[in-house]
């Protein structure tokens, strides 16, 4: 009797999980490809990136950004150094001698990236703010594909598509997926009208967006992006926020090294859902950890009663084909292909890791650049 309860639950918890993803996979086509026009603006741009420790990053970075198609006179570049230890200021001062862009070095006032955006933000006179990290790389159409949205589209926070540039082994392959499946549930969520989630390293706005939301989430180590997405959907309507699903747009970041560093990351991100105040991320969020906790739950049964391994088995892959679509439009979006084969045995792992990661994001510390707590 017990079991069968059990199973009812985890039943509905299913169905509550397809219609979530069903909502987030139809949102993803909805979402217009475009491609980027060259079009007549002035519109200024500034590219804010706080950076700690990046020595053997932010080199790539700002020659990705030396590279932009879009008016050297137009656009700067503001980075927040959050008291690095290493040679990351010594590598940017070069660039800034060099004299090709205009690039700004700040040192932090206070500890953590959050901070050190507001204070990049604060140093801009320019319309637009873009935002990325200092270990990624972005397309030379970058900033032009995001202006040309941004005077296209009347959307006040835009969102970009994201991808980890180092997936060639079984764990990075691993952790690409997972990264994935975030990215297009957050750009999923935005086409269906329901604001999610988004993502720091490749997200853009107004500035006057920012300036009216002042980071007043400051108490969570994470979700800057996130609580400032809620924050003008909330007060101007879903229609002012949106996901460019613009190949252009693409920002690319390097996979976690270990698994440490990836369960640390995501209990860093998982963090943010304690200050969720919208409807849909706090549903969406809970649904897939009462479904993913269920699985977990009847897979530890397993070891005790064999009929649990046979029911997790069909459950899993019941998940695979509710995933999948959304997961290989994005694949093909980002052209990762070959990782297609490797989702169907990623489903077999990723209830334990999402319990896991989820539980230990809301009663665990984790570190950030060898700091605990501050990202």
């Amino acid at each position: 009797m017990e079991a069968s309860y059990i199973l009812w639950v985890i039943f509905s918890f299913m169905i509550a999980y397809i219609i979530v993803i069903c909502i987030i996979t139809i949102g993803w086509i909805k979402i217009p490809q475009t491609s980027t026009k060259k079009n007549s603006t002035d519109t200024k741009v500034s590219v804010i990136i706080a950076v700690r420790n990046e020595e053997g990053n932010i080199d790539n970075l700002l020659e990705s950004l030396i590279k932009q198609s879009y008016d050297p006179n137009l656009f700067d570049v503001i980075i927040v150094d959050d008291h690095s230890e290493d040679e990351t200021t010594n590598i940017i001062n070069k660039h800034i001698h060099d004299n090709i862009i205009s690039i700004r070095l700040i040192k932090a006032i206070n500890k953590g990236k959050k901070s050190a955006i507001l204070q990049g933000v604060n140093h801009s006179d320019s319309e637009f703010i873009m935002t990325t990290d200092g270990d990624c790389h972005v397309n030379p159409n970058w900033i032009l594909s995001f202006v040309d949205y941004y005077i296209n589209s009347n959307k006040k926070v835009i969102s970009g598509p994201v991808m980890y540039s180092n997936s060639g082994g079984f764990w990075e392959g691993l952790y690409t997926l997972d990264f994935a499946s975030l990215v297009a549930s957050g750009a999923g969520s935005l086409g269906a009208g329901l604001p999610l989630m988004g993502n720091g390293a490749n997200m853009a706005f107004a500035k006057e967006m920012y300036d009216d939301f002042n980071n007043r989430n400051n108490k969570y180590a994470s979700g800057d992006d996130v609580f400032l997405m809620h924050h003008v959907a909330q007060k101007f309507g879903s229609q002012s926020v949106g996901f460019l699903k613009n190949k252009d747009s693409m920002v690319l970041t390097p996979a976690p090294n270990n698994i440490s560093s990836f369960m640390n990351q995501r209990m860093r991100w998982g963090s943010k859902a304690k200050g969720y105040r919208l409807i849909w991320p706090i549903i969406a969020s809970l649904v897939v950890f009462l479904f993913n906790t269920g699985l977990s739950a009847i897979l530890i049964s397993g070891f005790f009663m064999s009929w649990a391994f046979i029911v997790y088995v069909i459950l899993v892959i019941t998940k695979y084909f509710i995933d999948f679509p959304l997961v290989y439009r994005y694949l093909n979006f980002c052209n990762s292909p070959r990782l297609k084969p490797l989702f169907f045995f990623a489903e077999f792992i990723y209830p334990l890791y999402i319990f896991a990661a989820s539980i230990l994001a809301l009663f665990f510390r984790f570190s950030w650049k060898n700091r605990q707590g501050l990202s």
